[in-house]
């Protein structure tokens, strides 16, 4: 009993010292980057902040270590009280570095000397700014796919993106679709999922998910809309797991700078209802574009953006993800195989920071005159 004793002690307390040097180090080297201490600048208090920078940490923490020393590390950190259910530790890193197996990701990865994925996720200014054509100060993702082209809006008249013609045509058909579920069933299109860290859902930004931001399918919903929804999973490379819905932002809203999920995707943004086109503006990186009815808009959501609706009439978009063109059929292969257990890892670490949140609003613990990041990423 006192050898087993030893042996944990021995185990945690060397782990938990590990941890905390780690954090330290992250706070010292990144507190200057404004988007280490959020959603990537979507405005929240500085105790929301906090917790969300122990969890992003808890996570990190791991990124540059051997799977198996990994699982070691994890497992005692586990045993300290109160850690046992951090979900933070249950990142999908394996899933996640395994997507180097990839042709193309392996190429891009040597190009910017990135030996594994999740290198990403420990030193994101590094490779951010980084001089490639995979790179920029602007494209900050939660995941990081390397050798892929970016550039914030792509053109929709082009050979890989041959399908755009045909879901432009219905545009009347999905339009129709939506208006009806508003009518019917008003409380469908609510507000954002997590309004304590929004500034923008009370300022009028709704949604109709199809698809929740952890992958969930909110099969109710697509019910609701079902030519939509066909005409969705027609698309080549639409991305069934990645969110999707219907954008409706009121009059005078505004969606805060913010980065996306993954460069690896390329966002698509069918505006349904633009009453007011040179009123309604989306800022991707250091481009400006506005909306036009009917005209498919294509950017990289990986590149920090904002949206504003300067109308006096609400803006309505269909909005989803399909596979960047420059991945090849071998490439998603080997990412699909490894996609959905990290999405699932990554719904477990947001499920967790809800949760936080919502016992520190409970607390009274928020301090509600602190509710912007103010600072902008400055390009290098």
């Amino acid at each position: 009993m006192v050898a087993t004793t030893a042996v944990l002690y021995g185990a945690v307390y060397p782990a938990a010292a590990y941890v905390l040097f780690r954090l330290v180090r992250f706070y010292l080297v990144e507190r200057g980057d404004p988007w280490f201490w959020g959603d990537f600048g979507l405005g929240a208090p500085k105790s929301h902040r906090i917790i969300h920078f122990v969890l992003k940490c808890g996570a990190l923490i791991f990124a540059n270590i051997p799977n198996d020393a990994r699982r070691v590390l994890i497992g005692a950190l586990k045993k300290i009280p109160g850690m046992s259910d951090m979900s933070a530790l249950d990142f999908d890193f394996e899933n996640y570095d395994r997507i180097m197996e990839a042709p193309t990701v392996a190429r891009g990865a040597k190009a910017i000397g990135m030996k594994r994925l999740s290198e990403w996720l420990y030193r994101p200014r590094h490779f951010s700014t980084i001089e490639s054509e995979y790179t920029h100060p602007y494209c900050r993702p939660i995941l990081y796919i390397p050798g892929i082209k970016i550039k914030p809006f792509y053109p929709a008249r082009c050979a890989e993106f041959e399908w755009i013609a045909r879901i432009e045509a219905a545009t009347s058909a999905i339009r129709d679709e939506f208006l009806k579920v508003s009518e019917t069933n008003p409380t469908a299109v609510g507000t954002y999922l997590v309004p304590e860290d929004m500034k923008t859902t009370v300022q009028g930004w709704r949604t109709l998910f199809l698809v929740n931001p952890q992958g969930k399918q909110m099969e109710e919903n697509q019910k609701m809309v079902p030519k939509t929804w066909e005409i969705l999973n027609s698309i080549p490379g639409f991305i069934p797991s990645n969110m999707t819905m219907f954008s409706v932002l009121s009059p005078g809203a505004e969606i805060a700078s913010h980065a996306g999920l993954t460069n690896a995707a390329v966002r698509i943004h069918l505006p349904i209802i633009v009453p007011e086109p040179a009123k309604s503006v989306i800022r991707v990186g250091p481009k400006v574009r506005t909306w036009e009815q009917g005209k498919i808009l294509a950017f990289n959501d990986a590149y920090d953006h904002q949206v504003w609706n300067f109308g006096t009439q609400t803006r309505v978009v269909l909005f989803f993800d399909v596979w960047h063109p420059d991945l090849t059929k071998e490439d998603l292969e080997v990412i699909l195989k490894s996609w959905a257990n990290i999405k699932d890892s990554m719904g477990k670490v947001a499920d967790q920071y809800e949760r936080m949140s919502k016992k520190m609003i409970e607390a009274d613990e928020c301090e509600k005159d602190d509710w912007l990041i103010t600072e902008k990423p400055k390009s290098t």
